[in-house]
């Protein structure tokens, strides 16, 4: 029976701080490839990083030698690092085995992060009415701006071909109501909606007005055919031919 050797992991004890002070564990182990023979660490448990994990961890590691290169994985809590030689590794293992806490000092982020962070990005998604009124404002002076874009370009196209083309002035103010919520003037997007709206029940209107038309139409027709029936039956009695069922 062929007996295997399974290595244990060593354990780096970190003391970080950032802000405040806490501690955590890398879990090392030798790893050994072709390319990097006594030089690879295996390394688990790293914990989240708000900076670069892979600049952190070489720098963690050079503070015991050289170091080669750091392959971080996707999920960012394992790492393969490579150091500059045999006796840099052997460093690193003699500090895990021998319980040494080891210093790891990093700067605050520019952004907030931690609950701080999460209360921040929650207050964002509700910038205040002074915020929404100056995207609504620029809005609409960016919308209205490219309709007289494209109105200058359809008049001038209409000059080049001959045609007289009549001018008129326009504009809309910016005003707010007493809550702060801006309300903007007759700009030429509402002028539009309400020409539509206009066309719209002139047509509804006109529906309307068939409809009533042709229901008078046929309640006419029915009446005209009820008094010729009522004629014909006259008729058919004064005759003598009509037998009632």
């Amino acid at each position: 029976m062929v007996k295997q050797t399974v290595e244990t992991f060593s354990a780096l004890a970190l003391q970080i701080t950032q802000g405040i002070t806490y501690q955590r564990y890398l879990y090392l182990k030798k790893h050994e490839t072709d390319s990097a023979k006594n030089t690879g660490l295996f390394v688990a448990g790293i914990p989240f990083f708000h900076q670069d994990t892979t600049a952190i961890l070489k720098e963690l590691f050079e503070g015991f030698g050289p170091v080669t290169d750091v392959a971080l994985h996707p999920s960012k809590t394992t790492a393969i690092v490579i150091l500059g030689n045999a006796a840099t590794r052997q460093k690193v293992l003699d500090a895990a085995d021998s319980k040494q806490l080891v210093q790891l000092r990093l700067q605050e982020p520019e952004h907030a992060y931690g609950l701080k962070g999460l209360v921040e990005d929650h207050k964002a998604c509700f910038p205040g009415n002074a915020v929404l009124r100056k995207r609504l404002d620029d809005w609409t002076e960016a919308f209205e701006a490219e309709v007289e874009r494209r109105r200058r370009e359809a008049a001038g196209a209409q000059e080049e071909q001959g045609w007289t083309v009549v001018k008129r002035r326009g504009g809309g103010r910016k005003s707010s109501d007493g809550a702060g919520a801006a309300v903007g003037g007759v700009a030429l997007a509402a002028a539009q909606a309400t020409a539509a709206g206009k066309k719209e029940k002139t047509l509804t209107n006109f529906y309307r007005f068939q409809q009533k038309e042709k229901r008078r139409s046929e309640l006419m027709d029915l009446r005209e055919k009820f008094k010729e029936d009522k004629r014909r039956i006259a008729e058919l009695k004064a005759s003598r031919k009509f037998r009632p069922v």
